[in-house]
Formats: structure tokens, sequence, C-alpha cells
């Protein structure tokens, strides 16, 4: 009879062992994605000179310098709405070469020359990304996105 314990005693003792065991991978899977769905530092500088961009609907900068591969220098941003007389407050295109694309707004306050850009989604070698990133005006026509982004690999 005393044997009956000790079995519900191993019983039980081995099904913590597992239920632990699983708490750990999980743990560790959720601690992955975490890491997975951090962002990455982000940093691009454009011009706007007036032959390209004059606050018009379809106006466009040029990407001067960028730490994400795809999006390289050349390529072009383009601005859906027109600018007010303040302020920038438009849906953009980035356009990174023939099937190479990402959509998002930015809003920018002419006054202080800071504002901020999000990219939510795109196609080609910008499928799935999402970024963040303050603007700031770095003189003349040049100005500076800084930020983070991501992949996403199901939207």
């Amino acid at each position: 009879m005393r044997k009956a314990p000790t079995r519900v005693l191993v019983v039980a003792t081995s099904l913590v062992v597992v239920a632990a065991s699983v708490l750990a991978v999980t743990a560790s899977a959720q601690s992955g994605a975490r890491a997975n769905h951090q962002g990455r530092p982000f940093h691009l500088t454009k011009e706007c000179p007036p032959s390209q961009y004059q606050g018009q609907i379809g106006g466009y900068c040029t990407v001067t310098s960028s730490n994400l591969a795809p999006i390289t220098v050349g390529s072009k941003i383009f601005y859906a709405q027109a600018a007010g007389p303040t302020s920038l407050d438009s849906d953009i295109i980035i356009y990174a070469g023939f099937g190479n694309t990402a959509t998002g707004h930015c809003a920018l306050d002419f006054a202080t020359g800071l504002g901020q850009c999000t990219i939510s989604g795109g196609t080609g070698t910008l499928d799935g990304i999402r970024a963040r990133a303050d603007v700031s005006h770095l003189g003349g026509f040049d100005w500076a996105w800084d930020g983070t982004y991501r992949f996403h690999e199901d939207d």
C-alpha cells in the first residue's frame, strides 16, 4: 500500500517537470518573437530642391543616404497631398525601383522644421515594412528621418 503514494508523488513530480519545461519553451519563444518585432535603427536623408518639390501633389524628394538596403540612394519619395502654408500632412509613396514601393504618411510643421513620418507597408523588397521616423530640417533642401523600422512577415 505504501507504493501507491510514491507512484502519485512520481507522477505529480513528472507533471511539474513537464509543465516547467513547457513554460520555459513558451517564454523563450515569446522573448524571441518580441526580439523580432523590436525596431532597428532607421536613418535616411533626402533632398527636396524646388525643381522636384514645390509643395504640390506629385512632388517628390530624392533619397541621398539610407541605412536600409532596400531604400537606395536615388529612391524617390512622392507626396500625395499638397502642402499648406504652414505645414505638410500628406500620404507618401517611396519608389525604390521597379516593383519596390512603400506607403506611409508624413506630417511636418514648417515653423519648427520638425515632423514625423510613418511607413505602413510595401511591395517587393519593401514588403511588410513598418517604420516610424522623426523628421528634421538639416538646412537648405536637406532633411533627415531618424527612427526605427521592422518587417512584418504576416500582414
